[in-house]
């Protein structure tokens, strides 16, 4: 979606706006509200996260490229968590006014943040991930219908995410609107399934914002390119059912300087604990 230059300069969107992304999550898995953040702010994110990340994969390079690792699997993916603190925990970041208006409508005005991350495509990946969901059967095998929304993830491209860097893949249309079932592990192979289904690339600018539902089904591929194609990536939930036991360090001061949403949205993080060091 292109989002009007009157509705990012006002930092609203328009009642309108907010009812066609909350129905393209809801018939499609996701929305890409396109270029919504200034470029000097999403340059000052690139920056540090590199100040980051190069030292992160000199001191552990053999952990990160490790094939049998996971999460990387010969990909050159990585995940990286991000300490709490600027820029990464700007209002703007965390509490986008764009973001909570559709996750108000999705997932109630009391949701909560309990994911804060990056998932970097560095270069020289081999293969694709495997074609999967960000989440697993909430009853096992035992549900035979679909459930409503537990979790939406927001992705922001701090670079142009064309076809050469290692874009995601993504099965839109329907991938998110399986039973319950679908999503376990003894479910029929998405990988061979997907074979054979229609999917896109999520083609997008630097200064985006990607919502999409966690069950939607994607993968990362490879890196064709010279430099790392970092995400930004947060989980929100509904708070009577989303995760309380906290995985987010946040200093006392930190949280209370916090603007009200943001404040509402980290309640059950680990707060009065040290900011965390970067870790895979």
């Amino acid at each position: 979606m292109k989002i009007s230059q009157a509705e990012i300069d006002s930092g609203r969107l328009l009642p309108e706006t907010v009812e066609l992304a909350v129905n393209l999550i809801e018939v499609n898995g996701y929305v890409i509200f396109e270029r919504v953040m200034h470029a000097e702010k999403v340059e000052k994110l690139y920056t540090r996260y590199m100040e980051i990340l190069e030292p992160y994969l000199e001191e552990h390079g053999e952990e990160v490229y490790n094939p049998n690792n996971g999460f990387n699997d010969g990909t050159n993916h990585i995940r990286l968590y991000l300490p709490f603190e600027q820029p990464f925990i700007d209002e703007s970041i965390i509490a986008h006014p764009f973001v909570t208006a559709v996750l108000d409508r999705l997932l109630g005005e009391d949701c909560i943040l309990h994911y804060l991350a990056t998932n970097t495509s560095l270069p020289g990946g081999r293969n694709s991930q495997p074609v999967h969901a960000d989440t697993s059967a909430h009853f096992g095998d035992r549900c035979g219908v679909n459930l409503p929304i537990s979790n939406l993830v927001v992705n922001f491209p701090l670079v142009d995410t064309d076809e050469t860097n290692g874009p995601m893949e993504i099965w839109p249309g329907g991938t998110h609107l399986h039973p319950d079932f679908r999503y376990s592990r003894s479910a029929y192979s998405k990988e061979k399934l997907a074979e054979h289904m229609h999917f896109i690339k999520a083609l997008m600018p630097a200064g985006s914002i990607m919502i999409r539902d966690d069950r939607m089904w994607h993968r990362g591929t490879p890196n064709r390119s010279d430099r790392p194609r970092p995400n930004i990536a947060m989980i929100y939930a509904p708070a009577p059912n989303g995760k309380h036991s906290g995985t987010i360090q946040i200093p006392s001061d930190t949280y209370e300087n916090l603007p009200e949403r943001a404040r509402k949205l980290l309640r059950f993080e680990k707060i009065g604990f040290p900011v965390i060091e970067p870790f895979h």
